[in-house]
Parts: structure tokens; sequence; C-alpha cells
């Protein structure tokens, strides 16, 4: 039991971590995806209040006009540069003004170009250009993207314009920024789970001392007090031999068989707590294994006056210990038999999907209360509290039952309600 919880905690930390780390990668990634989309939107917008063209810092009286192809005049001063000067200085627009590359193309409404412009001419061709006019004017949209190209479109003193941001450079940058932080964020995951595996298990350790001091005692405990009890037994049954039955007498050989019963259940679940018990794997016949051990009830359900129906086909198989298996549903029939009601019902089936086995075992009588159920498989713990003789048993039964499941890697459950009666159900 500590072992689980102390992998569900490191589990836990894990998960959390890993949220953590990639909530702020993405984060960090994303804030910077959105800063070059609107560095880029700036670039456009200056581009097209400038007549795509890119503007050169000036000092409000004086102006560098950028180089134009030979015959051309340099472009009146637009917005942009207007809003240079009320806003010198300003971050924003000092970057878009030297972002990146881009190129402007003079196109017609089919989305052929007539004419283009870039100040690095040397990197375009005229067919890369015309290839994005005809993409573009398909894509129907004033702006997007198209790769690693921002591009709008706009109308200037009766032209069609298409401007291109060509932003590979900077995508770049923005892809080794999330290479970069992925691998800081795993480094750092990979340390922090160091860290919080070895403080789990520091805070975890004398939990676990006590458990395993706790099992030891029961195991020693068992151990010393089967002598004693078969001391006790010895004498009884001497003194039944030469005495005669008699009330005290059968109390005492009673009581014995109880404790017995109840000392063989502790070494068992000790045994398979401390891990001394493993599961001998091997395939054998499920169905043949499970009719031998309800065969044996049918009679004995028959004579409390109740009814034992059977659902096992032939030919079920299954890998695992054969007699833990058995002894499993021995526990689940005697349990069943013990709290069905008189005159009941019990029924026990089984069923095979896919490589899953499924062993159900229901009993008509009362419910078992919703609050009980989530204790039902605890040590000693028995539905009625005042713990009575009425019914038989120690409140191990059950325990040994989930340990043997576990024990092959399965799962129990119970389902209980009012005139429903109560299913354990197995899944192997």
């Amino acid at each position: 039991m500590i072992r689980r919880l102390r992998r569900r905690m490191i589990l836990v930390v894990l998960a959390g971590l890993l949220l953590a780390s990639a909530g702020l990668v993405a984060a960090i990634n994303w804030m910077n995806w959105n800063s070059l989309e609107q560095q880029a939107d700036q670039v456009l917008d200056m581009l097209a209040e400038n007549n795509g063209q890119r503007p050169m810092p000036f000092d409000g009286e004086s102006q560098r006009a950028p180089v134009r192809p030979e015959g051309t005049q340099p472009p009146e001063r637009g917005l942009w540069e207007q809003k240079y000067i009320r806003n010198r200085g300003s971050k924003a627009l000092m970057n878009a003004a030297s972002m990146t590359n881009f190129y402007t193309a003079v196109i017609d409404e089919g989305g052929q170009v007539l004419s283009w412009y870039s100040d690095r001419t040397d990197l375009y061709t005229d067919q890369e250009i015309a290839d994005m006019a005809l993409w573009a004017v398909q894509a129907g949209r004033d702006r997007g993207r198209n790769d690693t190209r921002f591009y709008c479109l706009t109308e200037k003193d009766g032209e069609r314009l298409l401007i291109v941001v060509d932003s590979r450079l900077e995508i770049q940058n923005a892809e080794s920024v999330l290479r970069l932080t992925v691998l800081v964020a795993v480094i750092e995951d990979a340390l922090l789970s160091a860290g919080a595996v070895w403080l789990i298990r520091k805070m975890v350790k004398p939990v676990d001392e006590a458990m395993e001091k706790q099992k030891q005692f029961v195991w020693d405990a068992s151990h010393e007090l089967k002598t004693p009890l078969a001391v006790i037994s010895a004498n009884a049954d001497v003194l039944a031999a030469e005495a005669g039955e008699s009330k005290p007498l059968q109390y005492i050989q009673s009581e014995v068989r109880r404790t017995d019963s109840l000392i063989q259940n502790l070494l068992t679940l000790a045994r398979m707590e401390k891990g001394t018990v493993q599961a001998e794997h091997a395939k054998f016949d499920l169905s043949r294994a499970l009719l031998e051990v309800a065969l044996p009830f049918e009679s004995a359900v028959f004579e409390d006056g109740k009814t034992l129906d059977m659902d096992i086909p032939d030919g079920i198989e299954y890998t695992g210990d054969q007699e833990m298996i058995k002894q499993l549903a021995v526990i689940l029939l005697s349990n069943a038999q013990k709290y069905s009601d008189d005159g009941g019902k019990i029924r026990v089936s089984l069923e095979a999907k896919g490589e899953k086995r499924i062993l159900r075992v229901h009993n008509t009588g009362p419910a078992i209360p919703s609050e009980a159920q989530q204790r039902i498989f605890d040590r000693f713990y028995r539905v009625d509290s005042s713990h009575n003789r009425e019914v038989e048993g120690n409140g191990l039964g059950l325990s040994i039952a989930q340990n043997i499941v576990s024990l092959h890697r399965g799962k129990i459950t119970v389902h209980s309600a009012e005139n429903e009666g109560t299913e354990f159900t197995v899944t192997l």
C-alpha cells in the first residue's frame, strides 16, 4: 500500500512538473510568435502607407530616399514617416523599419505581375514572385501568410499592390527559441523530478518502516499463537474423548477453530504483503477450476435453503496461479452464501472478453451501504459494526481476495443496491 501511495505521489508530482513546464514553453513561444506576427503586420502597414517602399530613418527636416530603379520617382512622405516623426525613437517603429526583407509587386485583377520592386532583388526571382501573386489572389484574403511570407493586398494610386514580407530569418529564430526552451524544460524537469523522487521517498520512508514493522509483528504473533492454539485444540479433543461432549467444551472447540482460521488468514495476508507469495503464471482451464470450486458449494447452499446458479462456459483458459484463483472463488462464494437472504439466490458466472476474463458472483439480500462499499476490502472490516457472531467471519477474506487479484494485475469491484443484491466483479 505504501509503495502504491509513493508511486502515485511521484506520478502526480511528475505530471504537475510536466504540465507546468509545457505550459511555460507554450506561453513563451506563443508570445514570441505573436510578437513576430505583430512586427510583420507593422512592416506591412508601413510599406502599404509608403507605396510599397521601405522608408529610411530621417530627422524630420530631410529625407533619405531609398534606392529605386532608374526612371522612377521617390514616393511622397507617407503616413508612416509622419508617425515616425511624431514618435521618434519608438522601438516598435524602429524594429519595423529594419525587420526583414520584402518585395512589392504591381498586379492585375487576375494575379499577373506587371512589375515588382525590392531593395534585395538578388533574393527573389520573377517566377517566385509570380507564383506568390497568383497564390495570394486565389486565397481571396487581403492579408495572410504563405509559409514564411506574410502578405497584404492594397490599392494605391489606382494600382493594385501585393506587398510581401519575407520573415524566414525571424521564423528560424523563433524555431531556435522553441528548441532551446524545450531543451531547457526537459533538463529542468529531469532535475526537479529527481529531486522530487528523492524527497518523496525520504518523506514516506518512516511510514514504510512502520508498516513493515506492523507486518512483521503480525507475522511473528501469528506464528507464536499457532503453538498454544494447537495445544488447546489437542487437550480439548482429549477432554471430549474422556468426559464426553459438553456445551463449554463445544464453545472451546468452536473458538479454537475460529481463531485458527483467523491465524491462517493473517499468515496468508502477511505472506502476500511481505512479497514472499508470488503468483505462478501457467495456462490452465479456468472454467474447470471454477466448477471444481462451485459444485461442492451447491449442496451447502441447498442445505441453507438457497439456490446456486452457474453460468460457466466450457473451455475458457487463463494464465495465472490456479490455486490462488480457486481460493479467490471460494472466498467470494462463501461471502455470498453468508450474506444472502433466506431462500436467496447465488449466481456465479464467467465471461471471456478478448484477453480479459470476467468472474461475477451475485447474491440477493440486503444492500451494502455505500459508505461501507468504500471500505469493504479493508482488513478486519465488516459491514455489521457490532461484529456479532451471527455470521461467521473475521473480515479478512475480501482483503485476501483483493491481494490475489492484485498479484494477477486485475481488478475487483463491488456493486450493491436495494432490490438488486450484491455483486462482486473480478476482471483478470
